[in-house]
């Protein structure tokens, strides 16, 4: 036998195992039109897996200040930028860690920004930021330095700007701005919707809808919902129910696979019952989630997952613990458990971040994160996993 055709073997082998492992049943899809790929808990990557730091920035570096990193984008090269809201900056950093500055500053001319809220990459020399404080979008050529600016519809944005809380919020190459927009509340429970919008349009795209528990005005992660989350090429939105079901899609829309894996809901945490609140909240705050638990009960079966990210290179990292009540969730838990899927659904493995660290971006084997210290200093750092 070959090498290459004993690697080949092997190979099948362990994908036939991560499908049909003793002791490991498989999920199923409920609604059984198109493609589909069903998981077992049985994975391709080895269980013993670590991370290693490949480099930080921010934090408490000299001339490398973050403020509220609000987004970060991966370069075709590994470039990072970040979108810092706090700052008014959309920082670069080159991909072996070094700080390039910033390529936006505040302002509201030419290739400045208020508000950055999200970036992505157009190609390896080209950014393209969404600013809410101008209600625009910024093409930038970082070689040239010239600009272009396109308006963005003020009633895709303005619902989530008088809510005070900017929840889900992503934008592609394209010029596709992706929103969750805050709906009617009636007897404690909210409408929320996940909508799309690009410059060509002729209205916006509703493509997710869910009630979320807003007893006494508090969102509660405990209780099921959709969850959205979107790539360069591609965009995963969950099952309402909470199911461990996820569907994926291209650009045009175009369903491309459901898939399914067999994991269960975390059970209820002693904060989300309302006895163990963070003592950091303010005491208006607590007071209000008290409120919150008492009205809305417990649900009967909390959902599975919690936030979704597509990564880079399309591979779906799914998180599986819930935000602590008053603790916002857009860059996700810390330290949180995450499922990785191939943008074929196929389940890889699993695998926990470091304490104080928060998944924003992957590919391959590196991911990018949000590091929070004890000073609330706010840090981007590349990790790698170690032992695939």
């Amino acid at each position: 036998m070959t090498l290459k055709s004993w690697t080949l073997t092997l190979l099948l082998a362990v994908v036939i195992a991560g499908c049909d492992s003793l002791g490991s049943s498989a999920c199923e899809i409920t609604d059984l039109g198109g493609p589909v790929a069903t998981n077992t808990s049985a994975a391709i990557w080895l269980a013993e897996l670590s991370w290693r730091e490949v480099w930080r920035v921010g934090g408490a570096g000299e001339g490398e200040a973050l403020a509220v990193p609000a987004d970060v984008a991966v370069g075709p090269d590994g470039s990072v930028a970040i979108a810092d809201w706090g700052l008014a900056e959309v920082v670069v950093v080159d991909p072996a860690g070094e700080w390039r500055g910033a390529a936006m500053t505040r302002g509201e001319g030419p290739g400045e920004v208020r508000a950055p809220a999200a970036v992505t990459w157009v190609d390896a020399n080209t950014l393209l930021v969404l600013d809410l404080g101008t209600n625009r979008l910024t093409l930038l050529d970082l070689v040239s330095r010239s600009s272009s600016v396109t308006a963005v519809d003020p009633a895709l944005l303005m619902p989530v700007v008088m809510s005070g809380e900017v929840g889900y919020l992503s934008l592609q190459p394209d010029y596709t701005v992706w929103v969750e927009s805050p709906g009617l509340v009636e007897g404690g429970w909210e409408e929320r919707s996940f909508v799309r919008w690009s410059p060509d349009a002729a209205a916006h795209d509703t493509v997710a809808r869910s009630r979320v528990s807003v007893p006494s005005g508090v969102a509660l992660a405990a209780w099921p919902r959709s969850l959205l989350g979107v790539g360069a090429e591609t965009w995963v939105v969950s099952d309402p129910d909470g199911r461990y079901e996820l569907e994926v899609f291209d650009r045009d829309g175009t369903s491309l696979v459901r898939f399914c894996h067999p994991g269960e809901p975390l059970p209820l945490s002693p904060a989300e019952r309302g006895d163990e609140l963070d003592e950091e909240l303010p005491d208006a705050w607590r007071s209000t989630l008290g409120a919150a638990f008492a009205e809305a009960g417990e649900p009967r079966l909390p959902p599975v997952i919690s936030r979704i990210v597509v990564g880079a290179d399309g591979r779906i990292w799914v998180q599986r613990d819930r935000p602590a009540p008053g603790a916002g969730n857009r860059h996700g838990v810390s330290g949180a458990m995450h499922d990785v899927f191939l943008p074929s659904g196929r389940f890889l493995g699993s695998i926990r971040l470091p304490e104080d660290h928060r998944l924003l971006e992957a590919r391959g084997r590196r991911v990018w994160t949000l590091h929070i210290g004890s000073l609330d200093e706010s840090s981007i750092v590349a990790l790698e996993i170690e032992g695939l």
